[in-house]
């Protein structure tokens, strides 16, 4: 029997109306603001000190732009935009981001105790939603001399959701969700140590939550996720939001929206990290069947509970969004990885997924000719064109 997240006439044509709305939003007011936030980020990554920081933050800031404009689409899900709390909060959803893209490369570098190194260093995200003094994040790090790059980063993000009339609502919440980040040290540790860990952290998070039939890898690729704080740091711009809607997006984007953000990432990544030895969440399941329906029912839930929250459409247009930028990845479309999508395609049931597809793929097709063109026009230092090697298979 398939799960799909089924909406009523009336909603889907809701859902139809807000994907108008939602790209218009994000286009004219939140995508410029954001660029703009990228760009000074950028130029102080540059005045890095550390040559090999310098270089990480360049190279993330550089590979991840996507994910940034993704977690500042969440300042559509606000009621309004305009004013210092609009600016606040495109500018916290993006520190935030940057923050969580850098960190996970961080974390990735070899070291001595991975599993305390990517703790103490994603305790910084937590940090950038908190009010309390900074810990040293580098402190186990083998290199640290940022020139204050991740304290201006998180710094940002705490100035920017001062300004949002309900932060102070959505703060303790928000916390909670950062620090299940420190999950992405265990992710990076080397095999044979991160799944007994990743296990047992999975238990203690289980005993705490209410996560219904989650296993240990959906539990762990949810926490792998920003989605959930980022969420929450968007709702406080409403000055409506209490407890009660605090808990009840809460609740949607952990771990379900969470989960199948991670799981569909490492669907496309799948083959990478077979040859390179990462954890792929998507191969923890035991058969191609079991994947292909959790993650329907997964999407089914994620979509069912964006449409739960308040201002919901919107919600399950940021979602589908989510789901269409993972489809659209050339490793989602590799064998084995096609009928997993297709399957969560189809489990997500709304009006909104096929222009969000089609943009998707427009985009990364002008993305792919723009490199392209870039590498046919490299120019050596005697101006003869130099040839560019093919990138490996």
């Amino acid at each position: 029997m398939r799960l799909v997240a089924r909406a009523s006439h009336r909603s889907r044509i809701r859902e139809r109306a807000t994907l108008a709305r939602v790209m218009a939003c994000f286009w004219l007011v939140v995508f410029p603001r954001a660029r703009g936030e990228l760009r000074a980020w950028r130029r102080v990554a540059e005045q890095i000190a550390d040559p090999e920081l310098r270089a990480q933050a360049i190279a993330t800031l550089d590979s991840e732009r996507l994910s940034v404009a993704g977690a500042a689409l969440f300042a559509t899900t606000a009621p309004r935009l305009r004013g210092r709390a609009g600016r606040g909060l495109v500018r916290a959803l993006v520190a935030y981001q940057i923050a969580c893209d850098y960190l996970d490369t961080l974390a990735e570098q070899p070291s001595a105790n991975a599993i305390a190194n990517g703790a103490r260093l994603h305790r910084a995200l937590a940090d950038a939603v908190g009010n309390g003094p900074l810990a040293d994040h580098y402190a186990l790090h083998a290199v640290r001399d940022d020139g204050g790059y991740l304290a201006a980063l998180v710094t940002a993000c705490r100035e920017g959701c001062a300004t949002l009339p309900a932060f102070e609502t959505v703060r303790a919440a928000a916390q909670r969700e950062a620090a299940r980040n420190e999950v992405q040290g265990i992710n990076h540790a080397p095999a044979g140590v991160r799944e007994p860990a990743l296990r047992r952290w999975a238990q203690e998070a289980r005993a705490d939550e209410a996560v219904g039939d989650a296993s240990w890898f959906e539990l762990s690729a949810a926490a792998s996720s920003s989605l959930a704080a980022l969420a929450l740091i968007a709702a406080a711009a409403d000055p409506r939001t209490d407890t009660a809607v605090v808990e009840r997006v809460r609740d949607a984007y952990f771990p379900w929206v969470g989960a199948l953000s991670t799981l569909l990432d490492s669907v496309a990544d799948r083959e990478a990290d077979l040859r390179s030895g990462e954890l792929n969440f998507a191969g923890c399941y035991r058969t191609q069947e079991e994947a292909r329906t959790r993650l329907a029912a997964l999407a089914a839930r994620a979509i069912a509970g964006g449409r739960a929250l308040p201002r919901g459409e919107r919600h399950v247009v940021l979602i589908a969004g989510m789901i269409a930028m993972h489809a659209t990845e050339a490793g989602a479309r590799l064998d084995g990885a096609q009928p997993l999508t297709r399957a969560v395609l189809n489990a997500a049931d709304t009006p909104a997924m096929r222009p969000l597809l089609a943009l998707l793929r427009a985009w990364r097709w002008v993305r792919a000719r723009g490199e392209r063109a870039e590498a046919d026009q490299a120019v050596s230092p005697i101006g003869q064109l130099t040839p560019v090697p093919p990138s490996p298979q």
